[in-house]
């Protein structure tokens, strides 16, 4: 091995947002709460060896503009979905489970599925992981929760 002694100049791309193929035979919604399972964005459900992604922005490749979000992996270009990989703040949530307070901002959340209204405080199952972090704190019912990019994800559960 030797160091580089020359310039390289790598194409990159922002980390923000990233197109995904989409699970066969799975319907996702913008708003939804995904991640990756076997290389496929699918709803987040928290499976052992799931990485958390983010949440749907829209359609991606191989989707018409107002279709249905579907995977379908026969297809050719393979329908792809737009997934905001950020780490963004959902704000004023409505039902966080596990009754948030001003003491638990900064406390863990954990998705229990891909649906947002679903994100509670404590882990459900012994297979929960964290999705984000209780970011502020209104009342009982209206709070943020700041989304983990993937890389946070991974950090997190040590993978």
């Amino acid at each position: 091995m030797a160091d580089l002694s020359a310039n390289v100049i790598h194409k990159t791309r922002g980390s923000t947002r990233q197109s995904a193929p989409i699970a066969n035979g799975v319907t996702l919604y913008e708003g939804a709460l995904v991640g990756w399972e076997g290389g496929y964005a699918n709803h987040w459900a928290d499976g052992a060896n799931d990485v958390f992604a983010g949440i749907v922005l829209g359609a991606g490749i191989g989707i018409a503009p107002g279709a249905a979000l579907l995977g379908n992996t026969s297809a050719t270009p393979i329908p792809e979905v737009q997934i905001d990989t950020s780490g963004v703040t959902l704000m004023h949530l409505d039902s966080i489970d596990g009754t948030p307070t001003q003491a638990k901002v900064g406390d863990i959340v954990y998705g229990v599925s891909s649906n947002t209204d679903d994100l509670d405080l404590t882990a459900v199952t012994a297979n929960n992981t964290p999705v984000g972090w209780l970011s502020y704190f209104r009342s009982a019912t209206d709070s943020d929760v700041t989304l983990f990019t993937p890389s946070e994800f991974l950090a997190y559960v040590g993978t």
